[in-house]
């Protein structure tokens, strides 16, 4: 784990940056590489990284370059798989003089170019630059577990592990994107497909890759998609047992590490099954930890409890943090602080508490995220599908229920949705997944922000190429494939985020992609499945995690494998109504952001929203906090904010 950052000045020039500025875009990304420090700079080209040593702790200084000086590579990740690419590239006519796998990654560039992502079974953002053609390859992992965020400054190519890295670079506008704003009030999602939060900086997708060409011509492609399902799948007792031996591997290769290992254990299923894979491969008990709040009576997390049985059922030694009102609140304004982006969800704070934890006994951890996306433990979005599904079924005349069923089924919908007709897939993904709708926010925004978000049209649209893109299956898999595209996303930057704060790395075997395309392979209902006698409204029989649920059986007490799925919960939505009332009511009515983006009608009534809708409010007061922070810092011109295209395939940058 590290932070990267490059500079190049697309005219050929040298950039133009003082050597003082470039150290403090690095050092910037300080937390995210506290054991070393290295600088490149040549010709029109600035390569800097920051190191968090786990394997191979002596060698390893970046940036990388190539023997012959034809190459250099900056890199942020593991590569798991480092050791049969040795074989393989030794075969090859390669030679290496350390263990780590920077050095191996370089050279399977220099072996297959851009089709070394393929190759490679990990988690990484990294970018190699070619003296050779003056070309940078920029390449991020395929589920976006490593950030990696862009951004043109003039004649400089601008990218890096952090958006405040990025900031630090003068020519730099943190002018707001308001269409990702609003996505943020809706999903608690900090990006929009390649858009961020700030106008002027972007991300390169999961599984994509970059080719910035001498004179600034710019090529994205991906290079990894989801398999399509197999015409003729194993049997379900065959698919389980696969599955179980492919998350086995995927958690051993992720155990190797020259610093102590650990994991965030929260009780569930998911990580209770890794702690049994764990143990199993361990010599000696690792350290774990869980988070939650203070007052269980109150209603609160049980997650330490359920944590502590799973600790005593395989001998590890659990630490337990519990965060009250108060300290919990500080940390939510460090990390506004730190990340210089709205904080997410009220995940995220109790996540970098626990790093933080965790840190002094261990320099990696192992985590569970990942493991609801692929094996749908989202009962209501994963069953957004099914519904849809049936709603086109009765349309068509496919499906003629009695009349008794068929107003059960529309009244189902009812409750869930709040209403029984959708215009579109991507219509009733937002009917069921929005914190605040487009209707709502159109009231709640003032005029011109509503204007510049374009009434979330940017929004439906990037839902609906998601679909599209996710194939032609039925609407369940499309859903599944969207909410594993958008949903991981989101959750591994929080995971990143919060965890490179405190210098840990955090390595998440859900991720897997050969454990991803073979459980994206398998029948659906593998996955989710429903009881076939059950006519409407597909809710009462629905089992979630139906294959992780048979491995954990056999591995785990009853009562650790079937735990019912959480959330993470916290207790910020009692806090907020109760002894962070009167502070959300004077950051609200003294915000200058707060008056600038939203309606004083709306405005004055939020407060009251803490106590009868506090998560609504969640989002508000992020965006309020960091938007003073940054935006009026700099005293954005209102008028110059809307939203920054994507850079789309062969399209030069801008002119100096």
């Amino acid at each position: 784990m590290c932070g990267i950052l490059g500079i190049i000045a697309t005219d050929g020039s040298r950039p133009r940056l003082r050597r003082r500025q470039i150290l403090s875009m690095r050092d910037r990304m300080a937390a995210r590489g506290p054991d070393d420090a290295g600088l490149l700079e040549q010709g029109n080209v600035v390569l800097a990284h920051r190191r968090l040593a786990i394997r191979d702790l002596e060698h390893g200084h970046q940036p990388w370059v190539a023997a012959d000086g034809s190459c250099a590579l900056v890199y942020n990740g593991e590569i798991y798989n480092d050791a049969e690419l040795r074989r393989e590239l030794q075969q090859l006519g390669h030679t290496f003089r350390t263990r780590c796998d920077t050095e191996v990654l370089l050279a399977a560039y220099l072996q297959w170019g851009d089709q070394c992502p393929q190759k490679l079974v990990g988690m990484f953002a990294f970018a190699v630059f070619d003296f050779r053609d003056n070309s940078l390859l920029l390449v991020r992992d395929r589920f976006g577990i490593k950030p990696c965020f862009f951004a043109v400054a003039g004649r400089d190519f601008l990218f890096a592990s952090s958006i405040a890295a990025l900031l630090k670079h003068p020519d730099v506008s943190n002018a707001p994107n308001m269409g990702v704003l609003s996505h943020y009030l809706t999903t608690l999602r900090l990006t929009l497909g390649r858009e961020t939060v700030y106008q002027n900086v972007l991300q390169l997708l999961p599984a994509e890759l970059l080719w910035l060409r001498q004179g600034g011509e710019v090529e994205i492609r991906r290079y990894w998609d989801y398999p399509q399902p197999s015409e003729s799948p194993e049997d379900f007792a065959t698919a389980s047992q696969t599955t179980q031996d492919l998350l086995q591997q995927a958690i051993r290769c992720r155990l190797s590490s020259d610093v102590p290992v650990g994991m965030f254990l929260s009780g569930g299923v998911d990580s209770n099954t890794i702690a049994s894979f764990m143990r199993e491969a361990a010599a000696e008990p690792f350290p774990a930890v869980c988070g939650g709040a203070a007052n269980p009576a109150a209603g609160d997390s049980l997650d330490g409890l359920h944590a502590q049985r799973c600790a005593e059922a395989f001998g590890l030694s659990l630490n337990c943090v519990e965060l009250t009102a108060t300290s919990y609140h500080q940390r939510w304004l460090e990390l506004l602080d730190e990340y210089e982006t709205p904080v997410s969800t009220p995940s995220d704070v109790t996540i970098s508490e626990i790093a933080r934890a965790i840190r002094p006994l261990a320099g990696v951890v192992l985590g569970g995220e990942g493991a609801d996306e692929l094996f749908c433990g989202y009962t209501v979005p994963h069953a957004i599908g099914l519904d849809y599904e049936r709603l086109g079924q009765l349309s068509r005349g496919q499906w003629r229920p009695s009349d008794f069923d068929r107003t059960l089924f529309l009244k189902s919908l009812l409750s869930q949705y709040g209403r029984a007709d959708f215009a579109s897939e991507v219509d009733l993904y937002f009917a069921a997944n929005s914190l605040l709708s487009s209707v709502q926010k159109a009231s709640l925004l003032q005029p011109w922000v509503w204007d510049a978000a374009e009434h979330d049209e940017p929004m439906r649209t990037t839902y609906g190429q998601e679909l599209e893109q996710a194939g032609h299956g039925s609407p369940a898999r499309r859903q599944a494939v969207l909410l594993h595209r958008i949903n991981l996303e989101s959750l591994l930057s929080r995971l990143d985020s919060a965890t490179m704060l405190s210098g840990l790395e955090a390595r998440v075997p859900y991720t897997d992609h050969r454990l991803v395309e073979y459980g994206f392979r398998l029948p659906f209902e593998y996955h989710l499945n429903v009881a076939s006698d059950e006519t409407s409204p597909f809710r009462g029989s629905l089992r979630s995690k139906r294959i992780l649920r048979e491995i954990a059986r056999r591995r785990l007490p009853s009562l650790l494998a079937n735990r019912p799925k959480q959330s993470f919960p916290t207790p910020v939505s009692r806090w907020l109504a109760g002894p962070w009332n009167s502070w959300a009511f004077q950051s609200l009515q003294n915000s200058p952001f707060a008056q600038d983006f939203f309606t004083p009608v709306a405005l004055r009534g939020l407060v009251e929203a803490a106590r009868v809708q506090p998560m609504a409010v969640w989002p508000i007061l992020n965006l309020t906090s960091w938007g003073d922070r940054t935006y009026f810092h700099r005293q954005a011109d209102p008028l110059e904010i809307g939203r920054q295209s994507s850079i789309s395939a062969g399209q030069p940058l801008p002119a100096a």
